[in-house]
């Protein structure tokens, strides 16, 4: 089983606790306290060994929670009953967007998904329409996975993979989107974060970079391309994105800025809404 870049621990943590401080929204069967509970006792250690400050993060999360938490919405409202929430860490989404006769499954490695199996024990929290899922996006197959833990596929699912795409190697990416590909039934929804790059630039020297000038060489960045490139593979996995073709539709934040090859350029954390 992949061993966690505790760089990634520490991001994880930092995207659990900025959150936690996000005004959200809830449904009339959700929890709209779930976030903070979950959260208790975690404390983001940086590489310095101090708690990092969760503040730098709000402007990046706010954008991203709440368009994901609309997507959720509206799938619920448009009847979807399934919601595979993919790479979930502390989420709080099947907590508070609980609906009668929806289920939530959240996946992420096995580590993670027992500390927030004892974190929801120890809150009381009604989880019986929540299926946690353990998985190694490096060495699973994520559509075997799904079928083990209970999901339908002959049914249309809402696929969540915010905030993960850009921790996977490239081939485990494409994996994933062809894995969840194969689970998707017709009317079925795959909502991806991508981290894009400018078009004439190699995207093997964009992450090497990114890696160098932020994490010393350390990191746990591994796929950044070009839009046209995160097109194809949605293509080329079974995907349409929707608006693909249409720029001014593109939603997205601004991540940060870098000089790769002496040329200072914006990474975009682009929100990618495909169907199957």
């Amino acid at each position: 089983m992949t061993r966690e870049n505790p760089l990634l621990t520490m991001i994880r943590e930092v995207c659990a606790l900025g959150r936690a401080e996000l005004e959200r929204p809830s449904t009339a069967e959700g929890d709209p306290d779930a976030g903070r509970a979950l959260v208790q006792g975690l404390r983001a250690i940086g590489p310095d060994g101090e708690p990092s400050d969760i503040s730098l993060s709000l402007a990046l999360l706010a954008p991203r929670a709440a368009y994901f938490d609309q997507l959720v919405l509206h799938a619920i409202a448009a009847g979807v009953t399934q919601v595979v929430n993919l790479g979930a860490g502390y989420d709080d989404r099947a907590l508070r967007l609980r609906h009668s006769g929806v289920r939530f499954f959240d996946l992420d490695l096995p580590g993670i998904v027992a500390d927030k199996a004892r974190r929801l024990q120890a809150t009381g929290t009604d989880t019986g329409h929540l299926t946690l899922v353990a998985v190694d996006l490096h060495t699973d197959d994520v559509a075997e996975v799904l079928a083990r833990a209970g999901h339908d596929a002959h049914w249309p699912t809402l696929f969540l993979a915010e905030h993960l795409a850009l921790f996977l190697q490239p081939g485990d990416v494409a994996s994933l989107l062809a894995g969840l590909f194969d689970r998707a039934a017709a009317g079925s929804t795959l909502a991806m974060t991508a981290e894009v790059h400018p078009a004439d630039l190699d995207s093997d020297l964009v992450v090497s970079t990114v890696d160098d000038v932020m994490f010393g060489g350390a990191g746990p960045l591994h796929t950044i391309q070009s839009r046209d490139a995160w097109l194809a593979l949605f293509a080329k996995t079974g995907w349409r994105v929707d608006n693909a073709d249409d720029a001014d539709e593109v939603a997205a934040v601004d991540h940060f800025h870098v000089t790769v090859a002496d040329r200072p350029i914006q990474i975009q954390t682009q929100f990618l809404t495909a169907t199957a």
